[in-house]
């Protein structure tokens, strides 16, 4: 997604510290597939076609949403290269780390050697390009919404032989998805405030929300809200005017250890814009982990269920 999400996955998760436990488990047990199909060719969210000869051995992730996917798949053992922002769960931290944000390091990734590296479109085409000429298979995935963040583990659980335990990843994103939509689909317009979900806080005080057609959208319809920032598209920029005039019941922000100042001046009155709003107003300014919300994660479910709880606690006890 660009620079915008980059801001968003990147900057936002750089918290030390990651709290609170996951419904979907990080460290699943490897179920082997029945009946290995290797070799076999994958194609990815690019239309890419990868060829990939022997069940992998040697992973390197460069995203930490694709990290998580692959621990929740019983992976962790595997995977020898990750990024400096893999910290989830606490085992990434210990790996290899081959990239930064953008600054992917091929001498890193040689080293490592690995036998498949699933890369997300943040990481740009020219460092995909350029690891693929280096004779690695590379598999392109795009983690915009749950849909395709389903899509993705059936896939990596494909590329891997790990089919059954990418089955059942999914369907038990898909029980906790069905579980907060049970108590929320039957929600008339009149009960489902207006919700604006930014994705943090920055010191020069420029809104970036989740916009139209990203997950924080899907997210918020899920929790039987209204998206405050439904006319604005993807992550784009909202006018403090903008806002103004949408006047949100509730504001949900992520926070970590960088933005927590941000936040703070934000709900202590010190941004002097955001005092007429009746979000302040009425003491409905929310905080969530930012490690959860920012990154497009099996956990998304969790974070579903997080916003869930604000927007309607009447329904989730």
């Amino acid at each position: 997604m660009q620079v915008k999400y980059a801001l968003i996955v990147f900057l936002l998760i750089a918290a030390a510290a990651v709290g609170g436990c996951s419904t979907v488990s990080p460290t699943a047990t490897p179920t082997p597939a029945p009946s290995p199909q290797f070799p076999l060719n994958v194609t990815d969210n690019e239309g890419f076609v990868t060829a990939i000869a022997h069940a992998p051995e040697r992973i390197v992730s460069l995203s930490p949403a694709n990290t998580e996917m692959l621990f929740d798949l019983g992976l962790g053992s595997k995977i020898v290269g990750d990024t400096e922002f893999c910290d989830y769960p606490p085992e990434a931290k210990n790996i290899t780390h081959v990239s930064g944000f953008q600054d992917v390091s091929f001498e890193q990734i040689a080293t490592v050697n690995p036998d498949l590296i699933f890369a997300e479109d943040i990481v740009g085409q020219a460092a995909i390009d350029r690891l693929r000429a280096m004779g690695y298979p590379v598999i392109g995935l795009k983690n915009s919404n749950l849909s395709t963040i389903r899509q993705n583990i059936g896939l990596m659980g494909q590329a891997t032989g790990t089919e059954a335990n990418a089955t059942a990843l999914t369907a038990s994103i898909d029980g906790q998805v069905g579980n907060i939509s049970a108590k929320t689909a039957g929600l008339n317009a009149s009960q489902k405030p207006s919700v604006l979900l930014v994705t943090g806080l920055y010191g020069d005080g420029t809104i970036y929300p989740f916009g139209n057609g990203t997950y924080g959208d899907e997210l918020i319809a899920l929790a039987g809200g209204k998206n405050a920032a439904g006319s604005v598209s993807q992550y784009s920029i909202m006018s403090h005017e903008a806002i103004i005039q949408a006047d949100p019941d509730l504001i949900i922000v992520p926070v970590d250890d960088i933005s927590r100042p941000y936040y703070q001046a934000f709900v202590n009155g010190s941004v002097a814009w955001a005092t007429g709003l009746s979000a302040y107003k009425n003491g409905r300014i929310y905080e969530v982990d930012a490690n959860i919300l920012n990154r497009p994660s099996p956990r998304l479910a969790d974070a579903g269920l997080i916003i869930a709880r604000i927007v309607h606690p009447e329904l989730f006890h």
